[in-house]
């Protein structure tokens, strides 16, 4: 028969990888559900080529959501292989409701960071769907090329289903529980994505991601124990 610490942490696991969302485009470096919560992509964490082209100065990346509430954080790493160094914030957290196709639209890399047309970058996209904050959080990461100026057409690349963004400038990250301004009710994302900010990039902003995983191990750890 089995215990009831098995039966809690059987319980409890499945939200960490069933609730997720899938980066289009950029192209992902890929995306497994077993290692989503995996820093600092996912467990696809070596560069994948070839780089996709994004524009420095503004290009959308468009993601499928697969949870009908989830806070979105979009950073930047720089280099031909950034590791874990995402502390450029391309896109403060928000949060939005809906499935389906959903773009955010209107980010640029943020003026103050020294880039140059051809530099190597990758893109990472947190995301949290516990509407609660902690337990866990998936992350997926792009390798782009960033230029002046892009040969294809972006619109096609940014498409949007019946998604609304809810908040806006969320303090923290996607693995927390924090307040904000909401935003109208009902804004749509094309209404509700303005440019990213513009304010310098957070130091220790990496070491902040790896929070998720601990969550999920505490709590499961917190309530087995309660049970004994």
């Amino acid at each position: 028969m089995p215990s009831t610490f098995s039966l809690i942490i059987s319980t409890l696991l499945p939200l960490s990888t069933t609730a997720h969302f899938v980066l289009n485009w950029p192209p992902s470096r890929g995306f497994e559900d077993s290692s989503a919560t995996n820093f600092p992509c996912g467990g696809f964490d070596s560069v994948k080529p070839p780089r996709t082209e994004w524009p420095i100065k503004g290009g959308p990346v468009q993601l499928r959501m697969h949870h009908p509430q989830t806070r979105v954080k979009v950073f930047m790493a720089l280099g031909d292989d950034p590791g874990t160094s995402f502390n450029v914030v391309l896109r403060e957290q928000f949060a939005q409701e809906g499935l389906g196709n959903f773009c955010v639209g209107g980010l640029s890399v943020p003026e103050g960071v020294n880039v140059s047309d051809g530099m190597s970058a990758t893109i990472q996209v947190v995301t949290n769907g516990d509407p609660e904050g902690g337990l866990y959080q998936t992350t997926q990461c792009a390798d782009v090329k960033l230029v002046n100026t892009v040969s294809e057409d972006l619109a096609q690349h940014c498409n949007n289903g019946t998604i609304k963004i809810t908040e806006e400038n969320i303090k923290g990250n996607p693995n927390e529980t924090s307040s904000s301004e909401p935003a109208p009710s009902g804004s749509s994302p094309s209404e509700g994505a303005p440019a990213a900010t513009t304010s310098a990039p957070a130091p220790g902003m990496a070491a902040q991601h790896l929070t998720a995983v601990s969550w999920l191990l505490g709590v499961v750890g917190v309530v087995g124990f309660a049970m004994l």
